[in-house]
């Protein structure tokens, strides 16, 4: 028996809330990286992945410098970015306190974290990275290999330590961040695009404030999707997995279908022949008829070439547009 799906629910922000909201959107760049540190942390950390979560280099600069997103996958191997997946990504391997990682910049330069290198031998030791007993802080010596700008070659620049602290959100901000984030996507769930001002009214805001918070929950990657300006709305990218999803429906529909007409012409092949005659026949009277439409100049199918229509309230739109509408 199908179960009622539940329909996601939007809270408004309180005064104090809103306020704070307000405050945070005043630098922006800022509010975004929260928000995309809390999303990943709901999504990754666990409380028997050491490894998830997002980690901070503090004081120190390239190659160990910035915001470091790592996943735990199973018990002995960590994926991740730096900042953005743009520009590093990260791939290695743990056990309880011991773990080496491997950061692909997008500049071609490579660093071997938690690897010792011996130039004398030209040997390597794995797995020199220690997880401090806290379970808060890492601590590592790390390789780093800088790609000679017009070559293949690299300069190897060894003997180096760096640390990496794991980031603490302060709780009533979280509750804040998740709660933005919850609504966010929502909002996805129900809209398949949504204007500044409704958006702003669901919030409990005014729109300009939706609209550079729409841009700060976009940033951080949980709910995708773009900002028209032109037109003052959110447009929502649904999912890949529901597309997915989907697909594989027709898939096996198809199949069955299949598979019926396969049984039916074992049994019955002159009536096979029948339905492929009758097809082929209907094919050729819709290929005469389009010719003809095109001749008259209506079209193949007979359809306008207007490329407007008019919203619910009478203001033309391009058809290209998504109205907004809820599901």
């Amino acid at each position: 028996m199908d179960s009622t799906p539940v329909i996601p629910r939007i809270e408004r922000l309180s005064p104090d809330e809103r306020k704070n909201v307000e405050e945070d959107l005043k630098t922006a760049n800022s509010l975004a990286q929260r928000l995309q540190e809390v999303a990943f942390t709901n999504k990754w950390c666990k409380k028997d992945k050491a490894y998830a979560g997002v980690w901070i280099a503090r004081g120190t600069g390239y190659p160990i410098v910035g915001r470091f997103f790592l996943k735990q996958i199973g018990l002995d191997r960590v994926e991740g970015f730096v900042e953005q997946e743009s520009r590093a990504k990260i791939y290695g391997k743990c056990n309880a306190n011991e773990f080496d990682l491997n950061v692909q910049w997008s500049n071609g330069d490579l660093t071997n974290i938690g690897v010792m290198y011996n130039p004398e031998t030209k040997e390597s030791k794995q797995l020199q990275g220690r997880m401090m007993p806290l379970r808060t802080s890492m601590k590592f010596p790390y390789v780093h290999y800088r790609l000679i700008p017009g070559t293949s070659e690299y300069d190897e620049d060894f003997g180096n330590k760096g640390s990496l602290n794991k980031y603490v959100f302060e709780p009533k901000k979280k509750g804040l961040y998740d709660k933005l984030l919850d609504n966010f996507y929502a909002v996805s769930q129900l809209y398949e695009n949504i204007s500044f001002e409704r958006l702003a009214g669901l919030f409990g805001m005014d729109a300009r404030g939706a609209e550079l918070l729409a841009q700060c929950l976009l940033k951080c990657g949980q709910v995708t999707g773009a900002v028209d300006q032109e037109d003052q709305m959110v447009i929502f990218e649904k999912p890949r997995e529901a597309l997915k999803k989907f697909n594989g429906q027709v898939r096996d529909v198809c199949v069955k279908v299949q598979s019926a007409y396969d049984a039916i012409a074992k049994e019955h092949p002159k009536l096979q022949q029948q339905v492929k005659n009758k097809i082929k026949k209907e094919m050729k009277t819709r290929k005469t008829n389009e010719k003809a439409a095109i001749a008259a100049g209506k079209g193949g199918d007979g359809a306008t070439s207007s490329k407007t229509e008019r919203a619910a309230g009478g203001n033309k739109k391009s058809t290209n547009s998504k109205m907004e509408i809820t599901k």
